[in-house]
């Protein structure tokens, strides 16, 4: 079996290990020719040098040593970050709050009557003036036409204003729909706009506020009300409080020598006429 030679340090001991046995070995007077010579080999081998040294005495094999191959290190893979990884960030939905929708109604019985910013009962904003005259037909009654005094007709539906339409009740309550091709108002109407008292049932806001209500229960109701004007009437003031609703309003009248609301407005101003009909 062969064996890896000596290089660098280890063979430098080597020789040095060798050149002890020698002398060592030589006699000193009866050999004296033979260790000279010993001598002079072993000084001659150092001289040579690690390799060439080894190569000259026949002791180390000729075959040159590889280099020893180089082992790159292992380096860590680069951490790559995939979606599947990442954190995940979930977003709570909000709950949409429920927008309040007016229940349904009977057009015959005024307790179901419903006001909105969108109108009252049947009488629809935004609606062709005429398209409502059916269901509001059923439970009121047009308003007779003014006559001169030949009996001329001079307003077909018991007002000036040739844009107004008027729908009354048995009770003596008034539904007003105001617009010019299109309505763009809709009022309510107690029995007389200066009576103390008005009726605790009819057309009522989804807050319950209506014909009859007091001006506590309507900031009770509604916190956001604003007093939009006084209207004089012979010497006092009625006065209108606006509600704000989606870009349009529901303003209650009370009159001033009344507590209670004896008329309410749905439109898209806050001071609304006080008689659409003049």
């Amino acid at each position: 079996m062969r064996s890896e030679p000596p290089v660098g340090d280890d063979l430098q001991r080597m020789l040095v290990s060798m050149k002890q046995n020698v002398l060592e070995r030589a006699e000193p007077r009866k050999r004296r020719g033979r260790r000279t010579g010993v001598a002079i080999a072993v000084v001659a081998l150092l001289a040579v040098g690690a390799a060439g040294g080894g190569v000259a005495l026949g002791l180390i094999p000729t075959t040159p040593e590889a280099a020893p191959v180089s082992t790159p290190s292992p380096t860590e893979p680069a951490r790559t970050i995939t979606p599947s990884s990442a954190p995940v960030l979930i977003t709570p939905t909000p709950t949409p709050t429920p927008t309040p929708t007016a229940p349904p109604y009977s057009a015959t019985d005024w307790s179901t009557w419903t006001i909105t910013a969108d109108g009252a009962g049947p009488a629809t904003l935004g609606s062709a003036t005429g398209a409502d005259d059916a269901a509001l037909r059923e439970g009121l009654t047009p308003a007779p036409p003014l006559v001169d005094d030949t009996g001329t007709v001079i307003y077909q539906w018991g007002c000036a204003n040739p844009n107004a339409r008027i729908w009354e009740r048995s009770d003596g309550t008034v539904v007003e729909i105001v617009g010019d091709g299109v309505v763009q108002t809709v009022v309510i109407s107690g029995a007389s706009d200066s009576s103390v008292t008005q009726p605790e049932v009819g057309p009522k806001t989804l807050a319950g506020v209506g014909l009859g209500s007091t001006l506590d229960e309507i900031r009770a109701a509604y916190p956001n009300v604003v007093q939009t004007r006084t209207d004089p009437v012979g010497g006092t003031a009625d006065t209108f409080w606006a509600v704000p609703d989606g870009g349009r309003f529901i303003v209650f009248q009370i009159p001033a020598v009344g507590t209670s609301v004896s008329r309410v407005y749905v439109g898209a101003t806050d001071e609304p006429a006080y008689d659409y009909c003049s």
